[in-house]
């Protein structure tokens, strides 16, 4: 049977759940940029992970411009600060309830392929998904790695897709899940479909209001978002 959609998963409140996950963000501040910085002064729901620098710093009244190097550097400091908090318990990260099963069943149905689109950086994501259990699943994607602007990353996943599967694939059988309004813009600025899950910080309400293709609490019915899945 051949593949029909590719489903792009935001990882931070869609796929996944960090407890203390400020620990290594915070203390990657410091080591790369020698001044204290909180991302918990902020809100970093669906940003990517080089805008959470400039607000964090914005907030705090030092606004700064933020060269590639530093970011580079910035992600290699989170990249082994986070290693270090899961290896010694500070930070936790699990996947939500239902996703495991989800892309099982994704995975063995056989008109799905799937992937990410995370303002994480790719060495952070994979930690992450790695933490939680998801990793073998969502080998391909795009991160703040590729572009800070979250609407850049819908078509870089697809086009990664595109020469690891050989064939083009439509915008519009593209979907993306994820738990915030941004995750929608992205998907409206590259014609792809859009499914917002109730699981971040954003009540369904709000994600209702802002009408995505379709608006789901959690992705525990394995079977029912299986079934929206292939309907859109």
């Amino acid at each position: 049977m051949l593949m029909e959609h590719l489903i792009l998963f935001d990882i931070d409140g869609t796929l996944t759940r960090t407890q203390n996950g400020f620990v290594p963000f915070n203390r990657a501040i410091l080591d790369t940029f020698s001044v204290a910085g909180d991302i918990r002064s902020v809100f970093p729901d669906g940003m990517t992970d080089p805008h959470i620098l400039e607000e964090i710093f914005a907030r705090a009244g030092a606004a700064m411009a933020i060269s590639g190097e530093q970011l580079n550097q910035f992600a290699n400091n989170l990249r082994r600060n986070y290693a270090a908090a899961l290896g010694d318990g500070t930070t936790t990260i699990r996947a939500l309830a239902g996703v495991p099963e989800l892309l099982d069943q994704l995975s063995a149905h056989g008109k799905f392929a799937q992937g990410v689109v995370t303002g994480n950086f790719e060495a952070t994501a994979r930690i992450k998904l790695d933490a939680a259990g998801l990793v073998r699943h969502l080998s391909l994607g795009a991160y703040a790695s590729d572009s800070s602007h979250r609407p850049d990353l819908p078509p870089i996943a697809k086009r990664r897709w595109e020469k690891s599967a050989g064939r083009a694939i439509r915008p519009d059988a593209c979907v993306i899940v994820g738990d915030t309004p941004k995750d929608l813009e992205a998907a409206r600025a590259n014609g792809m479909k859009c499914v917002l899950v109730g699981t971040g910080r954003h009540p369904i309400e709000e994600l209702r209001y802002h009408a995505p293709d379709a608006a789901i609490t959690d992705l525990t019915d394995t079977g029912a978002v299986i079934d929206l899945l292939e309907k859109l």
